[in-house]
């Protein structure tokens, strides 16, 4: 606990304001982002790390209460202070990992955010400014759900927006990003052969992660290829390429950053550069994996977003970068822009 607390002091007013609301909407440079969350993405851990320890805190008390009973009357009514106390200790432990809960904030800031950060500080470069609104509340205490019925089960449905952004990369093409969420929590009670009636539950998600940018045509040339996953259009100066990667999964996952990566990457697939000589060298994502540094990937060219290295990331390892206080820039454009 005094780790923490020494942890808390450390932050600015903005950090302070960040980690009790959960969403902000900001101009920054890539460093500053990095910088302004790190500390608090290290926080959040250390919060994890707390919620999980008292829930198995509260399930050893409970365990050892329920043993303790059956063992006190060979000692005297006067042990039963021990499963007693037991009890309370466990209740303790939950109240305590309740009020930790309220205080979490949703993994896609530690597990996806602050790696496309490190990723866009390559290829974009730290001095980049980034507009951004970012929402990492818990979507089931703050959205309220469409309710209704899927196939006999009653049905919950949060459609949380984690993250707008756009930044402009070192080719000067604009990359602009939303990663969403379309949560279907269902319930339904079954009738075992028994006669036994059974509540169940189940929650369903798709991840969405869209992609839209626009490449100068001084730039890149379009192969004129046809890809069902990207659209391409013409639109005089430039060209403007959509994409969007679906991910369905059962249960609560974050999306991997992979998918983010392998997305701009198709949309890079579509073109040619105007000038080849900075991509002399162009890997294989079979070769790209056996980079032995992340800073050989950012001497490649821009287009080359080949995502199989970032397997090898420990999202929770990157260092703490000095936040540059009073950098937010307001004016000007922002990502509801486009």
């Amino acid at each position: 606990m005094s780790k923490t607390s020494a942890l808390k002091k450390l932050l600015t007013a903005e950090q302070k304001h960040f980690l009790k609301e959960k969403t902000l909407s900001s101009t920054m440079k890539v460093k500053d982002w990095i910088g302004f969350l790190s500390f608090i993405a290290k926080l959040d851990k250390e919060g994890d790390q707390k919620v999980s320890l008292f829930a198995k805190l509260a399930v050893a008390s409970f365990v050892l209460a329920v043993v303790s009973f059956f063992i006190t009357p060979s000692f005297g009514a006067i042990f039963l202070i021990v499963p007693v106390s037991l009890v309370v200790a466990g209740i303790v432990f939950i109240r305590y990992r309740k009020k930790l809960k309220t205080q979490d904030i949703n993994n896609y800031l530690r597990e996806f955010f602050i790696p496309a950060l490190h990723l866009l500080k390559e290829k974009a470069g730290e001095q980049s400014k980034l507009s951004a609104k970012i929402d990492f509340r818990n979507p089931r205490t703050v959205l309220k759900p469409e309710i209704g019925k899927h196939q006999g089960r009653n049905q919950k449905r949060y459609l949380p927006v984690y993250i707008i952004a756009k930044i402009v990369l070192k080719d000067e093409s604009l990359l602009e990003f939303v990663v969403q969420e379309d949560i279907k929590d269902l319930k339904w009670k079954k009738r075992s052969s028994s006669g036994k009636i059974k509540f169940k539950t189940k929650t369903k998600l798709t991840q969405l992660c869209t992609i839209k940018m626009t490449l100068l045509k001084t730039s890149y040339t379009w192969k004129g290829t046809t890809n069902s996953d990207v659209d391409v259009s013409d639109t005089g100066d430039h060209y403007l390429a959509k994409t969007k990667a679906k991910v369905k999964k059962t249960g609560e996952n974050i999306l991997h950053v992979k998918v983010f990566i392998d997305a701009i990457q198709a949309v890079y697939d579509q073109f040619e550069p105007v000038d080849p000589v900075s991509s002399a060298i162009t890997p294989t994502p079979d070769t790209q994996k056996e980079s032995d540094t992340h800073e050989e990937i950012g001497v490649l060219a821009p287009y080359i977003w080949y995502g199989g290295y970032f397997d090898r990331y420990d999202y929770d390892s990157f260092d703490h970068t000095h936040y540059e206080e009073g950098v937010y820039e307001e004016g000007g454009a922002t990502v509801f822009d486009s």
